[in-house]
């Protein structure tokens, strides 16, 4: 199946086969765009196109620029944008078959005089992404991948913040207060589902059956059903129905700005929203779920990625050795 959509002036064009993505084309001219579609579709339907013609990879801004198509520049937080912006413009005339460590290293002596190392981290993090799914979604070959061995100095672990105490209680109530009445059960979903703050913002209502919730974009590209919780569905069941189409219509700069404003209305230090995550599937685990059944709902394909998420509080483990 092909899709074609208008971006900065070009026709960018995505030939599916069920959720595997074939072909890629970019084209100036709508004609040429649907007369290329139209001869391959054809040829690839009986067996007769050559997959050596389809457009390969050869620097690192066209893996971001094809990430990108694939997850839709519409589902990232302003702060990734930027992110991605900033990696294209350092390493995007780059070749992927001379990517070496000493170009991470110059960007790292670079950022770290403006940034902190965390923040460093979380830009590497985004290209670490690309890198790996390309190798192992887009059969592109990366023979020695320099970010696998690749250090920051004063670099801390994982984040691994979690609600504290009455944390959770004050926040609530905070989101409760909100003038924006998309806050609370923004914050509810995030906490009972474990998505992601562009997931949840994105969902709509044609994506709800049966109780599972279908997220045709997801950072990685690949598409994934999230079975819900039944508090999740009565969260969901309770929202006023949107004429958008959306079940939560609220931008991602209103909620930003929602957020900030009722995590200190709740007086709570250093909490983010993409933390809810963290708690959610923290708790997910505590229910006693397998890394497995937590990677179907998280959307984790890497089991390893999970680890970080187990924190398990001794208390709650002590319950259930009793």
């Amino acid at each position: 199946m092909a899709t074609i959509r208008k971006r900065n002036g070009r026709y960018q064009v995505q030939i599916r086969k069920g959720s595997h993505l074939l072909i890629t084309r970019t084209f100036t001219r709508l004609a040429d765009a649907k007369k290329w579609v139209s001869t391959a579709e054809y040829e690839i339907e009986h067996g007769l196109y050559e997959a050596s013609r389809a457009p390969g990879f050869a620097s690192i801004a066209d893996l971001i620029d094809h990430y990108l198509l694939l997850t839709g520049e519409e589902t990232l937080s302003d702060s990734e944008f930027y992110r991605f912006k900033r990696l294209k413009k350092h390493f995007g005339s780059i070749l992927i078959r001379g990517f070496k460590g000493s170009h991470l290293a110059r960007y790292r002596d670079l950022r770290l005089t403006h940034i902190k190392p965390a923040t460093f981290t979380r830009e590497l993090s985004l290209l670490r992404r690309i890198l790996r799914i390309a190798q192992e979604d887009w059969d592109v070959e990366i023979l020695a991948n320099p970010l696998d061995r690749f250090t920051v100095k004063g670099q801390r672990g994982s984040r691994e913040r979690r609600l504290e105490g009455d944390e959770e209680g004050r926040l609530l109530n905070a989101c409760k207060a909100a003038r924006n009445p998309w806050l609370l059960p923004m914050v509810l979903l995030a906490l009972e589902t474990g998505m992601r703050r562009g997931e949840i913002l994105n969902a709509r209502y044609e994506h709800l059956k049966n109780g599972l919730l279908t997220i045709p974009k997801t950072k990685t590209g690949a598409s994934r059903t999230i079975p819900l919780t039944p508090n999740a569905q009565r969260i969901i069941t309770a929202l006023p129905r949107s004429i958008t189409g959306f079940l939560l219509p609220i931008s991602s700069n209103a909620l930003r700005l929602a957020w900030e404003r009722a995590r200190q209305r709740g007086g709570i230090d250093d909490l983010r929203f993409h933390d809810l995550r963290h708690e959610a599937i923290s708790r997910f685990f505590e229910m006693g779920l397998s890394i497995p059944e937590v990677a179907l709902i998280s959307g984790h394909k890497d089991y390893r990625m999970l680890a970080r998420y187990t924190h398990l509080r001794a208390e709650d483990l002590v319950k259930r050795l009793g």
